[in-house]
């Protein structure tokens, strides 16, 4: 059968990367260019340790992995 992996960042984990991901596009706009996209990281640890999310060399936090039969 057929798996997916699906990734889900916590609460906090997402809330820096909304604020750092804004602040980088701020910039661009601010220096006139045209805002790029974003480099998401997700380290997959094994259990029982967690995942962590990183946006640039930035930590978000944990990062919820699991995967799922169709």
């Amino acid at each position: 059968m057929a798996k997916r992996l699906i990734i889900t960042l916590s609460e906090e984990a997402t809330e820096k990367y909304l604020k750092a991901s804004s602040k980088i596009v701020e910039a661009e706009v601010n220096a006139d260019c045209e805002p790029s996209g974003k480099d998401l990281l997700i380290q997959i640890s094994p259990l029982p340790y967690d995942s962590t999310g990183y946006i640039g060399n930035t930590e978000l936090g944990i990062a919820i992995v699991k995967i799922i039969e169709n």
